[in-house]
């Protein structure tokens, strides 16, 4: 029998340099998409955490890490044996009882060389000795105001070699009162949100990408227009050459000039993946390296949908611009009406894009819902696409797999 394709969401942990430390992994059973959480303790099966973890483990750089999370009675079966030590870290729910049995399974963990992370914590107590097994303790930081959040960091410097893991940090603002605190590690969506500066100027490098992907986006652009805009950048002509002659693309002999690559493949899927190339030059830093990746997922994962269920108004390309251009205000740090200014998009998909489409937006909320491991919200969207679950929970998976590729070869 064929395992039912399995959700799997990943949220980026920083580090001090904002740097990617790691990732915590989020799945569900896409046959059980309204009940099969990974932290209900009736329902989530060692084998969904295998079978997720075997999804992600290629979308990892080396030394990575990804933060899994265990109720008792898995933390009991020995769940966390199943995946490996050096990769894989475990994380003890907070509905987790330090009781004689679970405090024996932990420290065994420990002893076998895996790193434990004790989830939402916020200075409860009943929790000291877990405390002090703990390597990691993610704190929630959300409804903490400065003065009790100092507090709880005072008390867990007190452990030894205990690292900080501050969750659920939603802005830029609340990073650094957390970085200023000494935490090691950040958690949350704070680095998907616009931070815009007033008065802020675009690079010449930005500028130029900006042109570029104007002209390749002109109603009537024609083919020997596009190898113009390619020739005119050479790093451009390199990287497209190499995407284009990589292993996976398959073809069997090298395509060694744009031309050749333009009659060969032609011009829709040359322009797609120039407009993608452009946009990967424009990431300046680790921040906008996890945009670009989710932009490029949400690109994919948007156009192939449009093709599975009911079609939108946008066509398959225009459904992979909106996921593409969606995070365009966070990585360049201004308002999306004054980038929109300088494409020639079509009037649909700029209404999209600045969150004036109901009908569109909803596929954004739906890439938005599948990113973050919001099933439910997921669930109900895809009902009225005319979308199964199994289906989304594939595409998905492809769609990452497919970006971290991309992003590999270019």
């Amino acid at each position: 029998m064929i395992p039912e394709p399995i959700y799997v969401a990943r949220q980026p942990v920083f580090d001090r340099d904002m740097d990617i430390w790691g990732y915590e992994l989020l799945f569900r059973h896409s046959a059980q998409c309204s009940t099969a959480r990974i932290d209900d303790a009736d329902e989530a099966t060692s084998r969904v955490i295998a079978d997720g973890f075997g999804l992600v483990e290629d979308l990892l750089a080396p030394s990575q890490k990804v933060l899994i999370n265990y109720p008792g009675r898995m933390l009991v079966q020995g769940a966390p044996r199943a995946l490996p030590s050096d990769v894989a870290i475990v994380e003890i729910l907070e509905t987790v009882q330090p009781t004689p049995e679970i405090l024996r399974i932990c420290a065994q963990l420990k002893a076998e060389g895996y790193v434990l992370a004790l989830d939402d914590f916020v200075g409860q107590s009943g929790f000291e000795a877990l405390l002090q097994l703990a390597d990691l303790v993610k704190v929630d930081v959300l409804y903490l105001n400065y003065e009790q959040l100092k507090a709880v960091v005072g008390n867990l410097r007190r452990i030894e070699n205990c690292r900080l893991l501050a969750e659920k940090v939603e802005d830029l603002a609340m990073y650094d009162q957390c970085r200023e605190l000494g935490f090691d590690l950040f958690q949350g969506y704070f680095f998907s949100r616009p931070e815009l500066v007033s008065g802020k100027k675009l690079s010449a490098n930005q500028i130029s990408k900006l042109q570029l992907l104007k002209e390749l986006s002109a109603p009537d652009l024609e083919l020997i227009q596009v190898a113009k805009i390619v020739q005119h950048d050479v790093a451009l002509s390199y990287r497209l050459l190499r995407y284009i002659n990589s292993p996976g693309f398959g073809l069997p002999n090298e395509i060694t000039s744009i031309n050749q690559a333009m009659n060969l493949l032609g011009q829709r899927k040359v322009t797609a993946w120039l407009r993608v190339l452009i946009m990967a030059e424009m990431k300046t830093n680790p921040l906008s390296g996890e945009l670009l990746f989710l932009s490029l997922q949400r690109a994919k994962l948007l156009e192939a949908l449009q093709d599975a269920g009911t079609p939108s108004r946008l066509s398959s390309e225009g459904m992979f611009l909106l996921g593409l251009f969606s995070f365009l205000d966070v990585i360049l740090g201004l308002p999306m009406n004054d980038i929109l200014a300088r494409l020639s998009l079509g009037p649909c998909l700029k209404a999209a894009l600045l969150g004036r489409d109901a009908e569109l937006q909803a596929w954004l909320d739906l890439a938005e819902a599948c990113e973050r491991g919001n099933w439910d919200k997921a669930e109900a969207l895809l009902k009225g696409m005319n979308l199964g679950t199994e289906q989304t929970a594939k595409i998905l998976n492809e769609s990452a797999l497919w970006a971290k590729q991309f992003l590999d070869v270019s």
